[in-house]
């Protein structure tokens, strides 16, 4: 319970405590009479306890009044604006910390020529709010020594202008946002509730930070989304080029290849000099004759000895031709 509540719960109970010894002294009194009729009621005030009951008497009807005036009002908060933000806890807090700390009381003023409020302070609890027990964040602006602030109803006196403000996480793109504003007179402590043109004024401030924060964070995602892409694009071209280095080199190892294979079958094709060459079963003279082989014929060397060939033809026939039978081809 607030401190004041403690306060007033005590005075009132005085003033009915009052209101009883002053009822018990009544009858005390009347009784009195009845038995001796030579004491009159304007001898009242002889009772001799009225060193006590008279400072009682004039606590009551003088002093009690002006002190239940100065407590502070018992209605409970007002509600503010409440919303649901489709944003994460982080970038709605985000945004709350700069307006809180941004000095300025939005959506009231007290000077005509000056439509706004300046020199509001950041602070981490209220006097009129106390501290915040449940779930979430809650911060709070307060401005001291405004005179009759405008949109606070029926405000006509030097106060405190209290904004809070409540930040609760629903899910992971949805946050709850609560946000109160009152005036309290210093005097009288009375509480004036604000139209809700302070709330509201309050949220399109934080609403304008959080969609640049969400602009802030779109292009940072599309910023590396692109550079993702591009290093993609890179590291595809980059393949794509290794790919067609691997293929050229490849097709110049083919070529290679088959310019050697032509040059080693170029060296190993030889021409007949002579018409009527005879192919010989094996290499020597007395070997037995196989076919024979007119000037000019092309034959394809396979063995290779001091003396001979082991050749074939190009119909197929294999068989032996001395070395000095044959020559290169041009």
């Amino acid at each position: 319970m607030p401190a004041d509540g403690w306060w007033a719960r005590g005075l009132h109970g005085m003033r009915q405590e009052t209101n009883r010894s002053a009822v018990q002294l009544f009858n005390w009194q009347a009784g009195r009479s009845q038995v001796s009729r030579r004491r009159t009621p304007s001898r009242f005030l002889d009772f001799p306890l009225r060193p006590v009951f008279l400072p009682l008497i004039f606590w009551l009807l003088v002093l009690a009044p002006a002190t239940s005036a100065a407590l502070p009002d018992k209605k409970p908060p007002p509600e503010g604006f409440t919303i649901d933000l489709t944003a994460s806890e982080s970038d709605v807090l985000t945004a709350v910390r700069s307006v809180v700390e941004d000095q300025t009381i939005h959506g009231t003023y007290v000077y005509e020529r000056e439509k706004t409020l300046s020199g509001a302070m950041a602070a981490t609890s209220s006097a009129y709010y106390g501290s915040w027990t449940d779930d979430g964040h809650a911060f709070y602006k307060v401005y001291q020594d405004a005179l009759a602030p405008r949109h606070f109803k029926n405000s006509a006196d030097i106060g405190i202008i209290t904004v809070r403000y409540v930040v609760q996480s629903v899910s992971a793109m949805r946050t709850h946002l609560r946000i109160d504003a009152v005036f309290v007179e210093d005097g009288s402590n009375r509480v004036h509730e604000s139209d809700t043109t302070v709330e509201t004024s309050e949220y399109a401030d934080i609403q304008t930070h959080l969609v640049g924060i969400q602009r802030d964070e779109q292009q940072l995602a599309e910023s590396l989304q692109k550079r993702q892409l591009d290093a993609e694009a890179i590291a595809i071209t980059k393949e794509h080029h290794e790919e067609a280095a691997r293929l050229t080199d490849a097709e110049s190892s083919m070529k290679s290849l088959q310019q050697r294979a032509n040059e080693l079958q170029h060296n190993l094709e030889v021409r007949v000099i002579n018409a009527d060459t005879e192919l010989k079963a094996a290499p020597f003279r007395g070997a037995a004759k196989l076919t024979t082989l007119s000037a000019n014929s092309d034959v394809l060397v396979e063995i290779i000895t001091t003396y001979w060939y082991g050749i074939e033809t190009t119909d197929g026939h294999r068989g032996w031709l001395r070395r000095d039978q044959v020559e290169p081809l041009p």
